[in-house]
């Protein structure tokens, strides 16, 4: 949170900010508002012979007032007008060209010198990115005019401290100024502090609900603040006046994302396309979208495009890993393109986990790092990003170091105790450390919670027949059977092995469970053993070699088929 030289009280993200002056109107509650000293009459100096409603249109310079205030100085001969008349009208015209270019004026402007007074003076370096500080601070205008900088030069972070101070002094001088409130607005939106944009932004829309600039700054900020729908809803708002605006077009696409309405997104996107068929950053949102759904031929097609101009952008590489994981089922193509991306961007989170994700669901590795290694390296960077640390209890699980496993994953049910993975983790964890109690507890709360979940059945299960609670088990596996899935069915079989009385019976359930699923890795492995200890060697690499099939990469296997091969004399 900046502070700076503000006297805000911080809270969380929200910075109150509560304007002293009556008759404006009052930001809603779920706005943050902040104290701002009470405002005083504004000392007009230069501008002391212009009677003060002019003033005082001129200060809150809405578009509507900006119109107004040239309206009371119009003179139908030129030479009529006083020397700040003329600056005034001037500071007008700027104003409204820069702050609100949706509006249109027609007022004439006298000629000036832009360089002989502080006024223009300041607007002309706000227009080349400089923030003027010799205006003198006389009054309204040369306290404010030097943050113009904010609009024309958005990225000058250094600058920000100045805007800053000016942009309070001018809010003292003039609470309800709808200008100063809208770049304060604007300055806390670069800054991403949002609950405080959006109460100046609303503090301007109080007095110009209809100008375009500042609802889609409150769009923005609303976005930014992750208030989606509230984005969405001003958004299409502006759309239905533009409906050829592309940044409109974009913050709905942006916004309706976020809300994982992921039709209205591309639809937008689409839109936005048309427009500009050139948006390569809109390629690739598309391209995005379309594997999300599914739709992965249209999207290497998108992909391929975006290729001919750029291939080491961060989000392309993503993607594409993505399509040779998801649509190709190349894990190896996958790991090489991502380990390309790690190598382009070693310290990026997004870049690490799906690099971890690859290397730990193809047991690979991915730049020359395992998914341990590259899950470290995220905990390192984020202590608690439970992404991470779900891979970590993974490969630990594989190695069979329970104890660590238990360690990390018990950290995780701390950290989202409603995740039901971590629970159904944590069984099998406490089962091969045999803390049978809280494998039990664990098993049962899931159980009981969601009876008609699978995996909430198949923990239970586990849990009856390894601490040999034969009855129950089988009347529970007896119960699932007629109506369980294809899948279920193969698990029950296989658990119900456990409990058989003879080696018939065994075989037999085995059968069954490959019956259901001929891709169950436990009940081909069972098979496996069973013919290795009945030294059976050529039954026993069949049904080896299909689990190795189904999991290539695993070197104990790999070194299992070997010794078979040795004992067949192959």
């Amino acid at each position: 949170m900046h502070k700076r030289g503000l006297s805000f009280a911080a809270l969380s993200f929200c910075i109150f900010i509560l304007f002293s002056c009556a008759s404006t109107p009052k930001a809603s509650d779920e706005e943050s508002s902040v104290v701002v000293p009470a405002p005083q009459k504004s000392s007009y100096t230069y501008f002391s012979s212009l009677p003060s409603r002019i003033m005082e249109s001129a200060e809150n310079a809405s578009p509507e007032d900006l119109r107004q205030t040239a309206s009371r100085l119009h003179k139908s001969v030129a030479e009529d007008y006083t020397e700040s008349e003329k600056i005034l009208l001037n500071i007008c015209s700027e104003v409204m060209a820069i702050v609100w270019p949706s509006e249109s004026f027609t007022w004439e402007v006298p000629e000036i010198s832009f360089s002989s007074n502080p006024y223009t003076g300041a607007i002309d370096s706000a227009r080349r990115g400089i923030y003027d500080v010799s205006t003198g601070n006389t009054d309204f205008f040369t306290v404010l005019l030097p943050s113009l900088v904010l609009v024309t030069s958005p990225n000058r972070k250094d600058l920000y401290d100045l805007c800053e101070k000016s942009l309070l002094n001018a809010l003292n001088l003039k609470s309800s100024s709808v200008l100063a409130n809208y770049l304060m607005g604007l300055l806390c939106l670069y800054e991403n502090r949002n609950k405080e944009a959006i109460s100046f932004f609303t503090r301007s829309l109080g007095f110009a609900p209809s100008v375009y600039e500042l609802n889609y700054a409150i769009a923005k900020a609303y976005m930014q603040d992750r208030q989606y729908e509230k984005a969405l809803e001003i958004s299409k708002g502006l759309l239905d006046k533009a409906p050829q605006n592309v940044s409109v077009l974009e913050l709905c696409a942006e916004s309706s994302y976020a809300l994982e309405d992921l039709d209205a997104a591309e639809s937008y996107i689409v839109r936005v396309l048309l427009l500009e068929p050139e948006n390569l950053r809109y390629v690739l949102f598309r391209a995005g979208i379309l594997i999300t759904k599914g739709d992965y031929i249209r999207a290497s097609s998108l992909l391929d495009m975006y290729a001919k101009t750029d291939t080491s952008s961060k989000e392309y590489l993503l993607l594409r890993a993505r399509m040779q994981r998801d649509w190709n089922k190349n894990n190896a193509a996958s790991g090489e393109t991502i380990g390309m991306a790690l190598t382009l961007y070693p310290d990026d989170k997004e870049i690490l986990l799906f690099a971890a994700e690859v290397s730990s669901s193809a047991n690979i590795l991915v730049g020359g790092y395992s998914a341990l290694e590259i899950a470290e390296k995220i905990l390192s960077i984020d202590s608690s990003n439970v992404s991470a640390m779900k891979i970590s209890v993974s490969e630990y699980k594989k190695k069979e170091e329970w104890q660590t496993a238990y360690d990390i994953n018990s950290k995780l049910i701390e950290l989202s105790p409603n995740d039901k993975e971590n629970l159904y983790s944590q069984v099998d964890i406490c089962l091969a450390l045999s803390k049978n109690e809280e494998a039990m507890r664990t098993s049962l709360q899931l159980y009981t919670s969601f009876p008609d979940d699978e995996n909430a059945q198949s923990s239970y299960i586990k849990v009856l027949v390894s601490t040999n609670q034969k009855n129950s088990a089988l009347q529970l596996i007896t119960k699932l059977l007629s109506s369980a899935s294809q899948k279920m069915k193969s698990f029950l079989y296989y658990e119900r092995s456990f409990l058989s009385g003879t080696e018939d019976a065994v075989l037999s359930d085995l059968r069954s469970s490959l019956t259901a699923n001929p891709r169950n890795k436990d009940a081909l492995y069972r098979l496996y053993e069973i013919y290795y200890q009945k030294k059976d060697w050529r039954r026993a690499q069949y049904y080896l070699k299909q689990v190795v099939a189904l999991d290539p990469s695993n070197s104990v296997l790999l070194k299992k088929n070997s010794e078979l091969d040795s004992l067949l004399g192959k």
